[in-house]
């Protein structure tokens, strides 16, 4: 069985067109993730149900920009504490981007994430980190795929020099809760466009209210029609694109490939593109992931799992990270040697 140890994996880090695919997982600490929420949007009995729920966890990370909108001084220790294992992961990347010298790649990182939460985008403006999001205007900011596209450069005063800026691309699939629609496009927002009062509704006073979320359900099926699918037909191309490039690199943290439709893009592209290397990191054991996964069938896909799989966390999986390229010792199951 293949394995794969930290100087391999920083080599190739340093080396690759970089590719984050962040799930729920990594926000678990403060919200909780819906493990059959598919199966339950998918039944007509079980759907406006599991839509309430899906809202209560929409409506939850609202204060994620504004802390005023948590409560109980328990969960708001426990979004702090997100806030900062976020920090520590992106802050990395942007070392790792920002010391490249090879002018072979750029110093991009294209986070794609099915998350509709803000902890990225909360994270990049309290470090400071230039990120683009698909939108564009700054009074009326409009979302548009194609501004992924975009590059930022650093140009010198004396001689015009130019040099690229580390930039994350961050390509929410799902959409996000600060996104709405308005007049067929979508329009950034303050979240302020999410009703606060959808708990005691049902039927078409919640279906109206539901409605306003630009946020995609996570249903089995995903119909093209509307603009929020269109623009995830459009994210999906991107990310494929992405992951078709020579020497892509994927870092898959927090997710558990259940969403049929990236698992196939992916296990696709792993097949087409054989420069491609997947890491995927586990939240179980290491067998089982491997056999559910289908490692052995797939040469350039590498499961890491935890030692202690009590004990798998964004963290753990952050702290191992951080460690590939410090003295720090973190360690983790790498496959069989």
């Amino acid at each position: 069985m293949k394995s794969i140890d930290k100087k391999e994996l920083r080599e190739i880090i340093q080396s690759g067109h970089l590719n984050l695919l962040i799930g729920s997982a990594c926000s678990l600490n403060y919200l909780s993730t819906l493990q059959d929420i598919e199966k339950r949007m998918n039944e007509e009995g079980t759907r406006e149900a599991a839509q309430k729920d899906y809202y209560k966890l929409i409506k939850k990370s609202k204060a994620i920009i504004n802390i005023d909108f948590e409560t109980e001084p328990s969960e708001k220790d426990k979004l702090k504490a997100t806030k900062n294992i976020y920090d520590s992961f992106l802050g990395l990347w942007v070392e790792i981007i920002s010391n490249r010298s090879l002018h072979i790649v750029n110093k991009q990182v294209n986070i794609v994430t099915t998350n509709f939460d803000m902890f990225i985008e909360d994270s990049c403006e309290r470090l400071n980190i230039p990120y683009n999001d698909g939108f564009a205007g700054q009074i009326n900011p409009i979302f548009n795929a194609a501004n992924f596209n975009k590059i930022q450069k650093y140009k010198s005063l004396q001689f015009d020099n130019t040099s690229d800026i580390p930039l994350f691309n961050i390509i929410k699939l799902h959409g996000s809760v600060s996104w709405f629609i308005k007049k067929g496009k979508i329009s950034y927002s303050d979240c302020s466009h999410i009703p606060d009062d959808l708990d005691g509704k049902n039927g078409e006073d919640f279906n109206k209210g539901y409605g306003k979320i630009a946020v995609i359900n996570p249903n089995a099926e995903k119909h093209f029609e509307t603009v929020l699918d269109t623009n995830y037909a459009a994210m999906l191309r991107k990310f494929t694109l992405e992951l078709e490039k020579e020497n892509g690199v994927l870092i898959i943290v927090g997710f558990s490939l259940a969403d049929k439709h990236i698992k196939d893009l992916l296990y696709g592209v792993m097949k087409s593109n054989p420069t491609l290397v997947v890491i995927y990191f586990a939240h179980s054991n290491y067998n089982s992931t491997t056999d559910s996964l289908k490692e052995k069938e797939n040469k350039n896909l590498y499961i890491l799992s935890p030692l202690d799989e009590a004990k798998q966390t964004f963290e753990i999986s952050t702290k191992y990270l951080q460690s590939i390229f410090t003295n720090q010792n973190t360690e983790m199951h790498e496959g069989n040697k």
